[in-house]
């Protein structure tokens, strides 16, 4: 039996239509790994979560630090992740990076197995990623500290402040003002200074090696 030329011709079609899909997935993915590191974080908002993780005494009060990992699929099945140091005590967002274009083996011996050397971190719900690092921010501008700089780039990790819901109880300072613990790469007599300003003299605590101020 002859075959019919309609359908015949509506399967070609339906065979270039997505041999046509397939090339421009394949030429979209080609443009996107030509992408700096930095232009993929800067699109990192729309990709999907991959995985979070915070320190596991995130909730103590002691030692103060927090630590989280936010890592994000790419379109091209690579790994890009966010790293953020939470001062609660005092400074907020006190360090920050952010690097793309890991493959899932890379980002988990180089990233995920390193960032937590020393405490056991724990699955971290997205809004308390983002109300943490938010709201150090916050805490800390009171007292005219700004996030790290890096921050800039970082940002686009998370979604965009107040698109999340915020449902944590979380405190920052230690017992109800702030507490300054000098860090090997913090400048200690200008922090102690700024302190002075704009917390007040007996408002604040700090911790600092001698000779630092």
């Amino acid at each position: 039996m002859p075959r019919d030329p309609r359908k015949h011709q509506k399967a070609l079609m339906k065979k270039r239509s997505k041999q046509k899909a397939a090339g421009q997935r394949k030429s979209h993915q080609q443009a996107f790994t030509s992408l700096s590191s930095q232009a993929i974080i800067r699109r990192a908002r729309t990709f999907p979560l991959f995985e979070c993780w915070i320190s596991g005494t995130w909730q103590q009060d002691e030692p103060g630090l927090v630590e989280i990992l936010l890592a994000r699929r790419q379109p091209d099945g690579d790994i890009c992740y966010g790293v953020y140091l939470v001062d609660k005590y005092c400074l907020g967002l006190k360090n920050t990076f952010a690097n793309a274009g890991f493959s899932l083996t890379r980002y988990q011996n180089e990233v995920r197995d390193m960032i937590f050397p020393e405490i056991e971190p724990l699955e971290c719900p997205i809004e308390l990623a983002h109300q943490m690092i938010y709201a150090s921010i916050d805490y800390a501008a009171q007292f005219g500290f700004q996030p790290d700089k890096d921050f800039a780039l970082t940002q686009f990790m998370l979604a965009p402040r107040g698109e999340l819901e915020e449902p944590y109880q979380l405190t920052f300072g230690k017992d109800g003002k702030p507490f300054f613990v000098a860090g090997p790469r913090d400048n200690a007599a200008r922090i102690v200074k700024q302190l002075e300003k704009t917390a007040g003299p007996g408002n604040f605590d700090y911790v600092a090696m001698l000779g630092a101020l």
